[in-house]
């Protein structure tokens, strides 16, 4: 070999050396770059969170939209309990996670994952805890920002309707306790949206406001508006989560055999241990406006320290049982449309009274 091919050999081997380098060089240091996205983001479905790592952005998520897209078309819903969110990008390219990869300091963000929808583009967002997502954008980007639910409201009550799902709960005459229990708690909701914060107006589907004078704004939050099953660890979860003031739990009595009875009337339970007294407070003004409201028997105050939600509550916590599913003639009541919005009207009147 003479001394220009060695020459020759020498150089290739020294520039193959040096692009190793440059290549390693450039998968370090320039991961979630424009450079490297197209290598990183080569399927239709995967997580993004190592875009955010690290990043002295000062918005929680930052999306860029191409031009001929406008940042206001960006949708945000939110599910399972404030934890969970879905940004959808619609008629979006395949290649827009590649060519635009997102941004964002990643504070309280658990898991970003991406998948394209036929022509939309689908981010699913969990949080590390509950909160409320700010959505907003100039004209070539879209902002998502974090806020607690206790920066919105003064006061916050977490509504329950008992049973769901695959617990009926009491049943008795073809009646099922949870149809009962949410009936009356969607008619709840109703009279409380009737002045809905503007602030989260978008959330509107799964929690209601209103301003209640000497108190401040009221954000009230439901374990469920559906007929699904929720766990009694997951009521109390969701009612601590929010550092609620008040947990209003309804349900339905029965006979402890479900047998038919002639027993009646509405009671409500408390929990004895809370020395402050204001549990049983609540409960003693419940009955007090159930009583008025529906003229049905007062069954009275108990101490319901042995039920799970009332033990372990942390806040002033009572459970409405309306009326016995197991007496035909207060069964029909219960069922009644009126007799449901009247007792919804009383749940409200003494949560308004109690704060």
């Amino acid at each position: 070999m003479g001394r220009t091919e060695k020459f020759l050999v020498r150089l290739i081997s020294c520039l193959l050396v040096i692009f190793s380098v440059l290549g390693v060089w450039l998968l370090w240091t320039k991961q979630g770059t424009n450079l490297m996205a197209r290598t990183r983001v080569t399927k239709k479905s995967g997580s993004l969170m190592s875009y955010l790592k690290g990043s002295d952005k000062a918005h929680s998520l930052e999306l860029t939209m191409p031009g001929r897209h406008s940042p206001s078309s960006v949708k945000l819903s939110s599910e399972k309990m404030y934890t969970t969110y879905r940004i959808t990008i619609p008629d979006i390219p395949a290649s827009y996670f590649a060519d635009f990869p997102v941004t964002g300091n990643g504070h309280d963000i658990k898991n970003l994952r991406y998948a394209m929808k036929g022509k939309d583009a689908v981010l699913t967002l969990t949080t590390t805890k509950p909160l409320f997502i700010e959505k907003k954008n100039d004209s070539c980007h879209v902002f998502f920002d974090f806020r607690s639910p206790k920066d919105y409201f003064d006061k916050i009550v977490v509504i329950d309707a008992a049973a769901g799902g695959k617990d009926s709960g009491a049943v008795a005459g073809g009646v099922k306790e949870k149809d009962l229990t949410l009936s009356i708690i969607k008619k709840f909701k109703y009279l409380t949206d009737k002045k809905s914060v503007k602030e989260v107006k978008g959330y509107g589907s799964t929690l209601t406001s209103m301003k209640l004078d000497g108190v401040g704004t009221v954000g009230f939050f439901y374990t469920r508006l559906s007929d699904n099953t929720v766990t009694t660890k997951d009521r109390i979860e969701f009612a601590k989560t929010f550092d609620a003031d008040l947990l209003l739990s309804v349900h339905m009595n029965s006979t402890a055999s479900g047998r038919e009875s002639s027993i009646n009337g509405a009671q409500v339970l408390y929990r004895a241990a809370d020395r402050t007294g204001e549990s049983k407070h609540f409960a003693e003004t419940i009955m007090d406006e159930l009583e008025q409201h529906l003229r049905c028997s007062d069954r009275g105050v108990i101490a319901g320290d042995e039920d799970y939600m009332i033990s372990t509550a942390e806040m002033p916590a009572a459970i409405a049982d309306i009326g016995f599913i197991t007496n035909s003639t207060e069964r029909k009541k219960l069922a009644d449309e009126d007799y449901q919005q009247k007792a919804a009207e009383a749940l409200l009147d003494a949560v308004k009274e109690e704060l």
